[in-house]
């Protein structure tokens, strides 16, 4: 028989040992506490009913068995583990769940945690972490630093969380994925280049390359140009082209026999090949023929495309880009954004659709999705001149009186 003598009061609700209500002998608290044991379930659940009345402490100690042998019963763990256990389980399986991720990707996903929910929620129960907790997660985060994150970044990590917690309910932590909130989304344009200051940077970029002091600066500003003629018409990512090889550019053909350049590239979303637009092969050629030349034979397949007259990949040209633009007078956007690098690839996405190219094969092509493109860039074909001719080509009948279009003109 159990020695008793550390209890004030002793309950056996059952008889069985199933469900023990006791106050400790040396303790001041007044409260009854519940301990449950599960048949065929390892260890004990203690916890505080916190109350004193036998009734209340009766109906907590019954409703906490029959949740706890409900979870045992599904599969479920009786005690949940802490999210910071849970992290690293879910951390250690994550290459083989996402092996056609990029490897800097999932790295970048999971310094995201360890940065910024691992401290915030590391001994929370798995369990215990409701959507109210969440949302004091969230608002941390908007509240604790200078420069609150963007809410993309905010979104991301919401699909991160989501993937640990669906990893947990596999463990049987948790019998349901909590309800996690969603960041509000700013949805701000994107600095992309407008046609007409396509056009004026195109013939701006000739003058730019032949106007070089010297070879040096010939070489900085021909690779310049042609990274913004190729990435402009492949919409390729900023890292993508970093990691761009001579192997990973192929060729393919249109229905009508045309060549059209492809690239392998490896970015955040995988690999995948992307068709170019036409003229991207003269691009190409430009920089084999340079890289050729000065190295009095032709370059390494496994060398980067955009290189350095080392080898080396060129890590940004961010500065360059700033400038040849700046002299071009198109730095700034109707709407004052000054654009980078990256406006590139929206200024890609934006002209393919004024185009009518499928929003499904644009997604395919960039490796975005379908939801992202109709969020950012839908606006932006509205008023192209094609699209308003598109949608007004059947408005007009025979015999119609050509008339303003605003009343006050």
């Amino acid at each position: 028989m159990p020695d008793h003598s550390h209890y004030k009061d002793y309950t056996d609700l059952r008889g069985d040992g199933r469900i023990i209500l006791y106050k400790r002998q040396d303790h001041d608290n007044p409260n009854w506490t519940a301990r449950i044991k599960i048949p065929g379930a390892t260890g004990y659940v203690v916890r505080s009913t916190k109350t004193s009345r036998d009734d209340e402490a009766r109906r907590f100690g019954e409703d906490l068995y029959y949740e706890l042998e409900g979870r045992v019963r599904r599969g479920e763990t009786l005690k949940s583990p802490p999210f910071k256990r849970v992290f690293e389980e879910w951390q250690k399986e994550l290459p083989f769940m996402t092996k056609d991720l990029s490897p800097d990707y999932v790295e970048g996903n999971i310094r995201m945690i360890v940065n910024h929910a691992l401290p915030f929620l590391a001994n929370d129960a798995i369990d215990k972490i409701s959507e109210i907790r969440l949302l004091e997660y969230f608002n941390h985060r908007l509240t604790s630093s200078m420069k609150p994150p963007a809410s993309t970044s905010l979104r991301h990590e919401r699909t991160i969380l989501n993937q640990i917690f669906r990893f947990a309910k596999k463990r049987g932590y948790v019998h349901e994925v909590p309800e996690i909130p969603v960041p509000p989304m700013k949805r701000n344009p994107r600095p992309d280049i407008s046609r007409e200051d396509w056009n004026t940077l195109y013939k701006f970029l000739r003058t730019y390359v032949k106007n070089a002091a010297d070879k040096r600066r010939y070489r900085e500003r021909l690779y310049l140009q042609q990274y913004i003629l190729i990435l402009g018409n492949s919409g390729i990512r900023v890292g993508e082209a970093r990691k761009l090889r001579w192997m990973d550019v192929s060729s393919s053909k249109t229905v009508m026999g045309e060549e059209r350049m492809v690239f392998t590239v490896r970015g955040k979303t995988g690999e995948r090949e992307v068709v170019c637009n036409p003229g991207v092969d003269r691009y190409i050629k430009r920089l084999w023929e340079c890289r050729s030349s000065e190295l009095g034979t032709n370059p390494k397949l496994d060398e980067p495309v955009f290189c350095h007259k080392d080898g080396k990949a060129i890590h940004s040209f961010k500065g360059g880009f700033r400038r040849a633009l700046s002299e071009a007078g198109v730095l700034h956007g109707n709407d004052g954004q000054i654009r980078v690098p990256y406006s590139l690839r929206h200024t890609y996405i934006t002209m393919r659709l004024t185009e009518g190219v499928s929003v499904y094969q644009l997604a395919v092509n960039t490796g975005t999705s379908v939801e992202m493109i109709e969020e950012f860039y839908g606006k932006k074909k509205v008023r192209d001149p094609r699209n308003v001719t598109e949608i007004t080509k059947t408005s007009k009948r025979r015999g119609d009186v050509s008339e303003s279009v605003l009343p006050w003109e």
